[in-house]
């Protein structure tokens, strides 16, 4: 009898801390606030992870005139962010091109002076960094060479490297790609603003990062890193540490390290995250995407309001909330969502 009661007194007791719980995360949810803005150190490394996504080092050839270029594009309601980086660095510039922006640095002082130091600090660690040392070697013999033109000797010389960079790039030297030892998480929340998915198949929420198979040891190291990341909540008896699965796509040579468990996303991956400063809109996809997980988890998503809430918010979010979308998705209201 004794034993009886104790039992249903810690059954109210857990049920309370579960209820403090959820109470805490969907405060945290519904009335969160602009992410605290990062300091230059976190900023830095931000910037270098979402770089080794979405940067791209170009050389190329205009006539006579060899003409670099560093660049990171991205659709047009992303703006604020090229504008942003502009604003840290304090040169290039954002420019629209059609439903895309740009964000350039092609002057030779700023690329020496402003990029180079901050990549050579922050590095890069997927086999982008290998376009980076090409790139460098080029932009410091234009410096010293205090020209654009190249000699009929340079032209071939130019050419081999324009040639084997980027998608041209054939010989991989792994001994010169920085090692990603530890993962720093201000670096993984850039690279995963750049490379991540917050998504859903059949209304069911996952997560994604992929790479070209090239950047495997990348992947490996996040995914090391995401299962040893904190549970932060404590009140699902039946989730174990996170398991992070790998695939590959043998047609386009992507590797994808990919959370599909309910209770892992939601103990581990969600809390881990909830916290963190999204500079791009993607964070708007993330906190819309924690509400149907919320959904799933507390077994509201099984209610037909539940479901079509679920709905509304996969046809709104990622590509689907986009201005250029010609049927975008409309916002589910606040009043909708704080029913749940």
């Amino acid at each position: 009898m004794g034993y009886d009661i104790v039992r249903s007194i810690m059954k109210v007791i857990a049920n309370m801390l579960n209820i403090i719980s959820i109470f805490t995360f969907s405060y945290r949810l519904f009335n969160r606030r602009e992410p605290s803005p990062m300091n230059s150190s976190q900023f830095s490394r931000w910037l270098a992870g979402f770089i080794d996504g979405e940067g791209n080092f170009q050389v190329f050839l205009d006539r006579h005139y060899l003409r670099v270029m560093f660049r990171i594009r991205l659709h047009k309601d992303d703006i604020n962010v090229l504008q942003k980086i502009q604003e840290f660095l304090g040169v290039g510039r954002v420019v629209l091109d059609g439903n895309s922006c740009v964000f350039i640095i092609s002057n030779i002082k700023d690329l020496i002076n402003v990029l180079f130091p901050l990549l050579d600090t922050y590095n890069l660690y997927t086999t982008k960094w290998l376009d980076y040392i090409d790139f460098k070697k080029v932009v410091l013999f234009l410096s010293e060479s205090n020209t654009t033109r190249v000699s009929f000797s340079q032209l071939e010389w130019a050419k081999n490297i324009i040639n084997s960079m980027n998608l041209g790039r054939i010989e991989f030297n792994y001994s010169l790609i920085p090692v990603l030892r530890g993962v720093d998480p201000f670096w993984l929340l850039g690279f995963i603003e750049a490379e991540g998915t917050f998504g859903f198949k059949i209304l069911s929420p996952f997560f994604q990062i992929g790479q070209h198979v090239r950047s495997l040891f990348v992947l490996e190291a996040i995914a090391c890193y995401l299962n040893s990341i904190p549970k932060g909540f404590h009140f699902s008896l039946k989730s174990g540490a996170p398991t992070v699965n790998f695939s590959l796509n043998k047609k386009t040579s992507v590797s994808v390290i990919s959370i599909v468990n309910i209770d892992t996303l939601y103990d581990y991956l969600l809390f881990f995250l909830l916290d963190k400063s999204f500079q791009t809109r993607k964070g708007i996809d993330f906190h819309f995407w924690c509400i149907v997980l919320h959904l799933h988890k507390l077994g509201y998503f099984y209610l037909q309001e539940g479901r079509n809430l679920a709905y509304k918010i996969s046809q709104y979010v990622n590509s689907n909330r986009y201005s250029t979308n010609p049927n975008p998705g409309q916002t589910p209201s606040l009043a909708e969502i704080k029913k749940y």
